[in-house]
């Protein structure tokens, strides 16, 4: 006779181990033959699983093992094509997509051809040739050209810039 305890019970149900418990509590009376208690451990018999399953089956009808397993099986069915109507769905947007790429890239490279043999049969403009008198002559921007402050000056007032005023001389020497 092969014994389980009650822990491995409630794995085996699919159920808490209070659960277990409370039904153990509860059918004492069907349950004293399929009961071991040895050193403070409670373990149950085949016989006793069974029965246990027929009273948490009576208690949830459809929480069964087979319609756990059902349920389950159907949300998984249920997830799994609910994914797949959302890849088929971005599928079919990324080849719109490539489809609009597509046809951008085929317009631009008859736009790049038609360019390309406009500027083949255009003619090349003719050179005209200046004169030089036409031409302007390059102006040097870095030599300025600086007036004397002392020009047109007489005698003292070149003195009194010469010592008062030496800063107006200065300016007259590029750097």
């Amino acid at each position: 006779m092969e014994q389980v305890k009650i822990s491995q019970v409630a794995k085996i149900l699919g159920v808490s181990l209070n659960s277990v418990y409370r039904k153990v509590k509860q059918n004492e009376t069907k349950l004293n033959d399929e009961l071991i208690k040895t050193n403070g451990v409670t373990y149950v018999t085949k016989e006793g699983i069974e029965i246990l399953r027929g009273l948490f089956a009576k208690l949830n009808p459809s929480e069964s093992a087979t319609n756990k397993e059902d349920s389950s099986i159907s949300c998984l069915k249920e997830i799994i094509a609910n994914q797949q109507k959302t890849l088929d769905s971005l599928i079919a947007r990324q080849s719109e997509e490539r489809a609009r790429a597509d046809a951008i890239i085929m317009k631009l490279t008859q736009d790049v051809g038609k360019v390309q043999k406009l500027l083949e049969e255009r003619k090349p403009e003719a050179v005209i040739e200046k004169t030089f008198a036409e031409v302007k002559p390059k102006v040097n921007l870095r030599e300025k050209k600086v007036n004397n402050p002392l020009t047109g000056k007489t005698w003292y007032q070149k003195l009194w810039i010469e010592f008062f005023e030496p800063w107006k001389l200065r300016e007259q020497q590029p750097y």
